[in-house]
């Protein structure tokens, strides 16, 4: 069994710690991270102090840390060109609603609604999306806000070209876009559905007509918190997303 080499550069690896836990929504307060990271809150203040000035984190609306703006543009691409995915996620931190909710980024892969990136809220989740999961699209408001928003011709171009890899028959194919047309959308066409896990999903496709057209973004809700008000709160803030990234920021 080897030996644990000491850190050489402890001040680094205890900021990376720090990032890592808001991050992943492990610990998102001071006394959370002193006690998941076992440091003294008097450090763990001063190094989260230290982060905030430098952007490396925020404070939400109800005081929790989130990841600063400054770390999501560092690991975002170049700012000339970043992918439609990158800048959503810096748009996210922009609009107020979204700070301690979780939102999802979804492409549609035939039969499958596969994540490919995902900003945790604070909110427990009988299943938290992680980038690389897969759902059938009948059990994604993102796909179906994908399916439903381009042509028949397209929607079902984007299933059948995965028919082979997936081994998926033609009645498989008709039978998820059907139900898919059945799938609840408001007038401003966000999809709205309950899924297996009983998460009340808002999702709203995002981009321009091409190839990032196919990828929308999911508002994650526990069911306790699907009440009217937080709805319509979630689809406006979508839709408000989904216009920003109507263009390149």
């Amino acid at each position: 069994m080897g030996i644990e080499q000491p850190r050489r550069t402890p001040a680094v690896h205890r900021a990376v710690d720090v990032l890592d836990a808001v991050g992943h929504n492990v610990a998102t307060t001071s006394a959370a991270l002193a006690s998941e990271l076992t440091m003294a809150k008097s450090s763990i203040g001063d190094l989260v102090e230290a982060l905030e000035n430098e952007n490396l984190l925020r404070r939400a609306i109800n005081g929790n840390l989130r990841l600063g703006a400054r770390l999501a543009a560092a690991t975002a691409g170049t700012p000339e060109d970043p992918t439609l995915v990158e800048r959503a996620l810096r748009v996210l931190g922009q609009i107020a609603f979204f700070d301690s909710h979780t939102v999802s980024f979804v492409r549609v892969v035939g039969l499958q609604a596969l994540c490919v990136d995902v900003r945790m809220g604070q909110h427990p989740l009988a299943l938290t999306p992680r980038p690389g999961q897969s759902r059938p699209i009948t059990d994604s408001a993102g796909a179906a806000a994908v399916l439903r928003s381009v042509p028949e011709s397209t929607a079902r171009d984007l299933v059948v070209q995965y028919a082979d890899h997936q081994g998926i028959t033609p009645q498989n194919i008709q039978d998820a876009l059907t139900a898919i047309a059945a799938v609840d959308h408001d007038d401003a066409h966000v999809a709205r559905l309950t899924d297996s896990y009983g998460i009340v999903q808002l999702g709203i496709r995002v981009g321009a007509d091409d190839a990032d057209g196919h990828i929308a973004a999911v508002l994650h809700l526990p069911d306790r918190l699907a009440d009217l008000k937080t709805l319509l709160r979630g689809s406006a803030a979508l839709v408000d997303l989904a216009a920003r990234l109507g263009s390149r920021v």
